[in-house]
């Protein structure tokens, strides 16, 4: 090939090389922030989810504590009612 020839070329393709690495270069960098977006989005995600979680937990244990103290009283209701029909008609049913 003339010498006159690859002095014209060669710059040309020293820039393109040049300009094709620095394409490849901010192409990484924006996956790379994208990447780290994504994940700060994620850590997000995961602190709403935990909150909820929690908040869950806590409506589960007041709803356990609600059906201990209904239970309770549905024990002492029983055991009201079986003393009053141990003991024979109460004064009401005597009326009757």
């Amino acid at each position: 090939m003339d010498p006159v020839a690859l002095d014209v070329i060669m710059p040309f393709l020293a820039l393109m090389g040049i300009g094709t690495m620095v394409l490849i270069g901010l192409k990484l960098r924006y996956n790379h922030k994208a990447r780290l977006a994504d994940k700060e989005g994620r850590s997000e995600d995961v602190e709403r989810l935990t909150a909820a979680v929690g908040d869950l937990m806590d409506e589960v244990h007041a709803l356990r504590e609600g059906m201990t103290d209904l239970n309770e009283r549905i024990e002492f209701t029983e055991r009201m009612l079986t003393r009053g029909s141990a003991q024979g008609p109460g004064p009401t049913d005597r009326a009757n």
